[in-house]
């Protein structure tokens, strides 16, 4: 199947997502278009703080109301908006259709219930099957997942499982209902380099046996690198790049892109090679900067860029940017403004 006929799974449209407190409104999402196709791997990728959690909780409905609110935009999933659902309708795609496995497992399992249990009785909600079948099918996951001698581990704890072997327990959950779409938030933070190879090669493995989408939402360009298909680079609440994963990685358009790689050690970098770093931090959202929303922290920007919110352009075929310096956003604003004369 090519990519121009993939089916779209899950499309964000202009997608708000605002946050009503008490010193102001927080435009954690503000205008985000996204679209992940039938088993393709879309990383969306940023520091902390740039609203990728908000972007996957809207996602699965979990946005807490109050104070959080999808002021705009819509959510289509399998063309069905998942914005105008009722709860009820929502309540049976979430953890069915769209699976989601968290950062932390051990604040996302319940920690007096066994995992046998706990994936006994997702597999009954939403499957509808007796509890000897729920728990036959319990231990085939953790076996698929790599528990070792899973039959004898399905009356165990989370506190009796390493951190790897949670996150194990986490994905047999989220696969427990065969899901067409799982949202991957930050899976591997919590975990050690080895651990996190193995967990990401399982993902990777599992999505092709299922055919699975996967939304990896991360802030390791390392992960990014080795799983996605596709790349969303998010800031401050908006997507400043998106593209294929090699073209991201080999173009760097955005220069928050840039900044991000070159964070990054490589093979051929010499040992007193100073990596780029970005300075200062993710602007306040309720009060975040005109124009650019990057535009302090960037080393590239004009006057202008903290004048024009910059549009997200395709600066060539499926590679889309946002940023004055492309296209010709920059010579159509010098071009309206007033001559100044004396």
């Amino acid at each position: 199947m090519t990519e121009e006929t993939k089916e779209t799974l899950l499309e964000l449209d202009e997608l708000k997502v605002y946050f009503y407190t008490e010193d102001g409104v927080v435009k954690a999402v503000d205008g985000v278009n996204l679209k992940v196709k039938k088993g393709e791997v879309v990383g969306l990728v940023g520091e902390s703080g740039s609203g990728k959690t908000v972007t996957a909780m809207s996602i699965l409905g979990l946005i807490p109301q109050p104070p959080g609110k999808i002021v705009d935009g819509d959510i289509s999933y399998k063309g069905k908006s998942l914005v105008k659902m009722s709860e009820s309708d929502m309540r049976s795609i979430r953890g069915n259709e769209i699976a989601v496995v968290f950062q932390d497992p051990m604040t996302s399992l319940n920690p007096v219930l066994s995992i046998g249990e706990q994936i006994a009785e997702a597999i009954r909600l939403h499957q509808q099957v007796d509890e000897i079948e729920a728990l036959e099918k319990t231990q085939t996951l953790l076996e698929l997942v790599g528990i070792p001698d899973a039959g004898k581990r399905l009356d165990d704890y989370p506190w009796q499982f390493s951190g790897g072997m949670r996150q194990r327990v986490m994905i047999a959950l989220a696969l427990s209902c065969n899901p067409d779409l799982l949202i991957a938030d930050e899976p591997t933070t919590a975990l050690d380099v080895t651990i996190q190879a193995q967990v990401l090669d399982l993902m990777a493995s599992l999505k092709d046996k299922f055919d699975m989408s996967i939304l990896l939402i991360t802030h390791d360009m390392g992960v990014i690198a080795g799983m996605a298909d596709k790349v969303a680079v998010m800031y401050a609440g908006n997507i400043v790049e998106f593209s294929d994963s090699i073209s991201v990685f080999k173009k760097r358009k955005h220069p928050y892109t840039q900044g991000l790689l070159g964070a990054i050690p490589n093979m051929e970098s010499k040992r007193d090679d100073d990596l780029m770093t970005i300075p200062g931090t993710i602007p306040n959202l309720i009060s975040p900067p005109n124009g650019c929303r990057f535009h302090p922290r960037c080393p590239k920007a004009v006057k202008e860029c903290s004048e024009v919110v910059p549009e997200l352009i395709e600066e060539e075929p499926g590679h889309f940017v946002r940023c004055l310096l492309f296209g010709d956003q920059l010579e159509k604003y010098k071009s309206a403004q007033p001559l100044n004369t004396v």
